[in-house]
């Protein structure tokens, strides 16, 4: 990620998405959504930060990325071009956060008959 010609590496740490219980059939994923960022100074001087996503609508969906930005220049102060980062990382989470709905949507899959000695020779793999 570049910001006015100073390359800053944003690290995404951990994940968090709550989706609905139950999938709704046949619904679009509204992206009507209240999001913040909060950023954080660790004692070391890198900058943290937390964006936080709830989606309303037929499938609210609570998301979460924690991370951490990396500066080139040390001397910058990133804390002071958090206006800049802010819509960086916030589209970032959004690509993530439908990229993840995409991937745990429910899906069919169709079981085949398999032979019983087929099971019986891997069954025996998977004991302690």
């Amino acid at each position: 990620m570049i910001i006015s010609n100073t390359n800053v590496d944003v690290c995404i740490n951990k994940i968090k998405m709550i989706r609905p219980g139950i999938n709704p059939k046949s619904c679009d994923l509204n992206l009507n959504i209240d999001w913040s960022i909060e950023y954080t100074k660790t004692d070391e001087g890198n900058m943290e930060y937390t964006c936080t996503l709830n989606a309303m609508g037929e499938m609210p969906i609570q998301f979460a990325v924690q991370g951490s930005l990396d500066c080139e220049d040390k001397s910058e102060d990133l804390e002071k071009r958090s206006n800049e980062l802010s819509p960086l990382i916030l589209d970032k989470c959004m690509n993530t956060m439908i990229n993840i709905v995409n991937v745990t949507k429910n899906s069919i899959v169709t079981i085949k008959n398999v032979p019983e000695v087929y099971l019986n020779c891997f069954s025996g793999e998977f004991k302690n």
